[in-house]
């Protein structure tokens, strides 16, 4: 089931690996369906936002840890909470790891962006009147990278790795890391306010009109 360790971690074969995301995928549908005490209407924008981080994190493959996936991550943690925003992390990381490639490493990618829209449901980058914060937002970029890097580091460990050599391993990443940052940076800059209207989609009408009429007056 489990062969040679590799760059990223232990070789799957092919039917555990289609068990696994069999598992995972069962477990998003069933986090979509339960049961949720919040009034925001999550589907058709969870949706959209699905498709927009996996189609952008596949066209931006050869950029390394650059992409919007994460900064959505927090949003919509933050938006409706840890249960949709664990569901958006491992569909994302299903359909975009079908064409980019699925492992072992597909599994600690789900962990590392499921905690960090759990942690996003915790700290939030919306007011209490579920306005996006851009300080917030920007912030998020920053501490959602040590999050999701270490997590998905994870999945190279081995019963022979020291933690001294894990802990080589992650220095020798922190180029990629402030990669990550950056990018999220841009993301959360540019495109913010685009992705709080999607998530706003199906909000009510005036919530969207406040928000465009606050983001044109900081502009």
């Amino acid at each position: 089931m489990l062969g040679a360790i590799g760059t990223h971690g232990p070789t799957v074969s092919p039917a555990v690996m289609l068990v696994l995301n069999a598992s995972f995928f069962c477990f998003a549908i069933w986090l979509l369906v339960k049961p949720h005490r919040t009034e925001e209407k999550w589907l058709w924008p969870l949706t959209l936002l699905v498709a927009i981080a996996a189609v952008s994190r596949i066209a931006m493959g050869f950029i390394p840890n650059v992409m919007p996936v994460t900064i959505l991550a927090v949003m919509v943690g933050s938006k409706f909470g840890i249960q949709r925003g664990f569901a958006f992390a491992i569909l994302v990381t299903l359909a975009s790891n079908s064409v980019l490639g699925h492992g072992w490493w597909s599994v600690f990618q789900i962990l590392g962006w499921g905690s960090v829209a759990a942690l996003a449901s915790v700290v939030k980058v919306h007011d209490e009147k579920g306005r996006l914060l851009m300080t917030n937002l920007a912030f998020a970029s920053l501490w959602s990278v040590p999050v999701f890097s270490i997590l998905v580091s994870l999945s190279i460990i081995d019963s022979g790795m020291s933690a001294i050599e894990f802990g080589l391993y992650l220095v020798n990443g922190l180029l990629f890391d402030v990669l990550h940052f950056l990018g999220n940076l841009f993301f959360a800059m540019w495109f913010g306010h685009s992705f709080e209207r999607l998530l706003l989609m199906n909000g009510p009408h005036h919530q969207l009109v406040q928000q465009e009429s606050e983001h044109v007056s900081t502009l």
